[in-house]
């Protein structure tokens, strides 16, 4: 039997943004993910560079790669709507990035270790991206351009699927 989705409303009244408000919330979150993939294109590298493991090198690589394809459509989303990307600063994602960096090159780690803990900071970009490209598909199915939701959908779709990649590499070291 299928469950019946709640109609349910968190608070009482008629509370709901209007178009305008949804539109300048959906492109700060764009603008804010655009940021990080951005950094990362740039940034990965050297994370690539510091894996002993040749099969998350190849996926460090390959997911470099995904991004850059993540952004046209991003693009093709900011010519959808007449926008053009505003420059953000990606503190949180900046410092994850830097410290997954420093640890692989802190003395007394083993090349596994330093695999190991960029795994970690992988998956938690990952689970970054996928919060945010959520969110905005969420955003993007209430707005008047319908193609948005469907290249959303599609970034999100990738950013589960490096997740679930990064994952199996992982378990690869630990069992």
């Amino acid at each position: 039997m299928a469950k019946a989705r709640s109609t349910m409303r968190l608070f009482n009244g008629h509370l709901k943004m209007d178009g305008p408000s949804v539109r300048k919330i959906f492109l700060m979150q764009l603008s804010n993910i655009y940021s990080i993939k951005t950094y990362l294109v740039a940034n990965l590298p050297l994370m690539a560079n510091s894996a002993s493991f040749k099969d998350l090198e190849l996926a460090i690589l390959e997911t470099i790669d995904g991004i850059r394809l993540q952004l046209l459509r991003m693009d093709l989303i900011y010519s959808i709507i007449h926008e053009k990307y505003h420059q953000r600063q990606c503190v949180g994602i900046r410092a994850l990035t830097m410290e997954a960096y420093v640890a692989s090159k802190a003395p007394g780690m083993s090349r596994l270790e330093t695999d190991l803990y960029i795994l970690y900071h992988l998956n938690i970009v990952e689970s970054l991206e996928i919060s945010c490209f959520t969110s905005l598909h969420s955003l993007a199915l209430s707005m008047p351009e319908k193609d948005m939701a469907l290249l959303i959908k599609q970034n999100l779709d990738m950013a589960k699927d490096n997740k679930e990649l990064y994952e199996l590499i992982t378990k690869e070291y630990i069992d």
